[in-house]
């Protein structure tokens, strides 16, 4: 009774669920309960995630800021050379030598084209008070960030990447879920989505959204509910909020006098107003993954492809001599079916046929 109760579900849904691009993680939760045939929790999806078994996403819902990068190769990495700081004559106990060596014929193999070019663009004679540094981010050793300045808006699904604050987030809501302590680290490069493309990007914040930074809203927001919390009333009110009118001021001259893109600084998690949720297709592969069965990513034709395909068989039937709506026409095709060793039976070539009208129709407009 269970099995046909679970049996009848799973038929139910996988309607559904082929016409939806993505699930919320509860969502998530009670297909693969249903598909699985036992209990699959919130929490389980989380901890799946985390644990690199199922690909997490994020839904945007009202947009995000965010600076886009590519991920490259250490040689396609982006370096400069910055002045190094004297620390009253003191060794670099980084390197044998304070100065830094020409790169050997050897070394030239593997340094990263940009870094010889920021090296061969200072004297030779002050390359000693110069220092590389990597302006690429370095993912894990293999695979590196390097990032357009500046900062656009991104919307709907992006796929987590787990390298950064949004891997914070979502074991910190795993322990909620689960009464476990509370996550207080912090992730110091931010946090980050992706896409298969390619495209990594590191989510940004205005700075007018830091409650820490005199003059922002943030901060009047927060100096608001420190007033009514405290009960602070009058004059004394008054003059909190005159100061902040004056921050706002400095605050507002200061951002006008600077790029757009020093407006924002790497935001510390995922935004408040987004929506964690799971791909269709990811759910599939995992499905896939533990049932130890073979990823079919095949899609369905679409419209144009299919009329593109019936075009091609009338251009062949015309051809060979062959009227597709001919009496005889199915009969001659599915047995030179036969002959290829792929038999198709007369009515489905039938079938096939009649639907070739239409498509020509359509390729004509």
């Amino acid at each position: 009774m269970v099995h046909y109760s679970i049996t009848r579900k799973v038929r139910g849904v996988s309607k559904l669920f082929k016409l939806k691009e993505w699930l919320t993680v509860p969502d998530a939760a009670r297909h693969l309960s249903i598909a699985f045939g036992e209990e699959v929790s919130e929490p389980d999806v989380l901890r799946l995630a985390l644990d690199g078994h199922l690909k997490l996403s994020v839904n945007f819902v009202n947009h995000a800021s965010a600076k886009r990068g590519k991920v490259v190769p250490w040689e396609e990495t982006e370096w400069k050379m910055f002045p190094k700081f004297d620390f009253g004559n003191t060794p670099n106990m980084a390197s044998p030598s304070s100065e830094m060596a020409p790169p050997t014929p050897e070394e030239i193999m593997v340094c990263p084209p940009n870094l010889l070019a920021a090296w061969n663009e200072i004297p030779e004679a002050e390359r000693g008070d110069f220092s590389p540094l990597l302006t690429s981010l370095n993912i894990d050793g293999k695979r590196f960030l390097n990032f357009n300045r500046k900062v656009a808006s991104i919307a709907d699904v992006w796929d987590l990447p787990m390298i950064g604050s949004e891997r914070l987030d979502v074991e910190h809501l795993y322990q909620q879920l689960t009464g476990g302590p509370e996550v207080t680290l912090t992730g110091m490069d931010g946090a980050f989505v992706e896409k298969e493309d390619g495209v990594m990007c590191q989510l940004q914040e205005d700075f007018d959204e830091n409650e820490y930074c005199a003059g922002s809203k943030a901060q009047l927001r927060k100096l608001e509910e420190r007033i009514a919390v405290n009960n602070i009333k009058g004059a004394e009110a008054q003059k909190l909020l005159d100061k902040h009118k004056q921050d706002r001021k400095v605050f507002l001259e200061a951002r006008a006098s600077k790029d757009k893109s020093n407006s924002y600084f790497p935001a510390g998690g995922l935004p408040n107003d987004s929506v964690l949720v799971v791909r269709t297709s990811a759910l599939r592969e995992f499905e896939q993954t533990v049932n130890n069965t073979p990823t079919n990513t095949e899609k369905p034709l679409t419209t144009t492809e299919r009329n593109t395909l019936l075009t091609i068989i009338a251009a062949l039937c015309d051809y060979s001599a062959i009227d597709p709506t001919g009496r005889s026409t199915a009969g001659q095709i599915a047995k030179l079916s036969e002959e290829l060793g792929a038999p198709v039976t007369d009515d489905t070539v039938r079938k096939v046929l009649a639907k070739i009208p239409d498509a020509l129709e359509s390729r004509k407009k």
